[in-house]
């Protein structure tokens, strides 16, 4: 699980806000991605900043991770290739990238797609981001509608009722600064 740090003026409002954090890192599984999570709370002010460092990610997904070339050939002008799906699990992600002609077997596919080995067909941070940015939705009050994100290393999201100050930007800023440098 991923340290949680909550810097709340309001005592019983620091342990609201770490439960709400520890729930919300559970209900979308990402305890054991991150590595640090801090919360800065000015109920006063008002505005709440949320930084996470996650650890690093899996490496993109290519076509050589999930097929192999059996056989090409040229019919009517169009290439025609054969392939044999070596990994299942992101299958419909590269089903959803090219044409099927006909799949004899669970293992075979035709296509008249022209196949590059090196294309991309899943990026597993872009989901992560996505399910982080959820997360940080979900701990943030819901008054909270001004909301702005720096991304890096890590990700920090500031979030208020009001228009940011240069201060608050600038703590933000900080936190992301301050979280990079120690991990």
């Amino acid at each position: 699980m991923a340290k949680i740090y909550v810097d709340c003026e309001d005592k019983a409002g620091k342990e609201i806000y770490d439960k709400i954090i520890q729930t919300s890192l559970e209900d979308l599984i990402l305890g054991k991605s991150l590595i640090e999570v801090r919360m800065i709370c000015r109920e006063k002010e008002p505005f709440f900043i949320i930084g996470v460092l996650p650890k690093s990610t899996s490496k993109p997904i290519k076509v050589r991770d999930v097929v192999s070339v059996e056989e090409s050939k040229t019919e009517n002008g169009r290439i025609i290739t054969k392939l044999k799906i070596e990994d299942e699990t992101y299958a419909p992600q590269l089903f959803n990238k090219i044409n099927i002609i006909d799949q004899p077997s669970r293992f075979e596919i035709i296509t008249d797609t022209p196949i590059d080995m090196d294309e991309v067909i899943h990026d597993a941070k872009e989901d992560f981001i996505l399910k982080v940015l959820d997360f940080m939705n979900r701990v943030f009050p819901e008054g909270m509608r001004i909301r702005k994100t720096f991304y890096g290393k890590s990700m920090v999201m500031l979030a208020s009722e009001k228009p940011f100050t240069e201060e608050w930007i600038k703590k933000a800023l900080e936190l992301k600064e301050d979280l990079e440098k120690n991990n």
